[in-house]
């Protein structure tokens, strides 16, 4: 985990990763939705667009400093790996976000596999950041098991916190992005 100070000041990054056309662009709307003031911002790069809130927790840390939380996150198709790179680079915590569409399984597999590699390229594995994963849009398929989920993609029952949201209610109190930021946040 790599966290920035500045005297009185923290700031950390989250990566909302996933596959393509996962949601995530609907789940950062909607966590900039519960910070009042944040706004999210885009910046095109090709065919990809970059998406990232940003705020000041209102309530300082036990220490007495600010908190500053950026959240970043991809859409579009991307190409190359580097931008999916770049996005996990210096990122204190990661929600990892899987479409519970069957078929979409095989994009979802092949972009852990890229998540964990490009981890592993910027010095820190998936155990040494805030993690969770969060299955989105289940109330579209009704037969939608977690647990055959967690089997197929090799999530070990209990290790790794995980979520389920609806295509209606992307984030809530208390779902991924929530367990992400408690995480960091007994780190500092």
């Amino acid at each position: 985990m790599t966290v920035q100070q500045n005297g009185r000041q923290v700031s950390v990054k989250v990566a909302l990763t996933g596959a393509a056309d996962t949601g995530k662009l609907a789940i950062l709307r909607a966590i900039a939705g519960r910070f009042g003031s944040a706004t999210v911002r885009e910046h095109s790069v090709g065919a990809v667009h970059v998406h990232r809130v940003e705020w000041t927790e209102p309530n300082t840390l036990p220490d007495g400093r600010f908190l500053n939380v950026a959240v970043h996150s991809l859409t579009g198709r991307v190409d190359y790996n580097a931008a999916e790179e770049l996005l996990v680079r210096d990122a204190a915590g990661i929600v990892f976000v899987v479409d519970v569409d069957p078929a979409k399984f095989k994009a979802t597999w092949d972009s852990l596999m890229r998540l964990s590699d490009n981890t592993k390229r910027n010095g820190f594995d998936l155990h040494s950041v805030g993690l969770a994963i969060q299955y989105h849009r289940a109330d579209l398929y009704p037969d939608f098991e977690p647990q055959k989920l967690d089997q197929r993609l090799g999530v070990p029952p209990g290790l790794i916190p995980r979520f389920v949201s609806t295509s209606r209610q992307p984030d809530a109190e208390g779902l991924a992005f929530d367990s992400v930021l408690a995480q960091i946040k007994e780190r500092l």
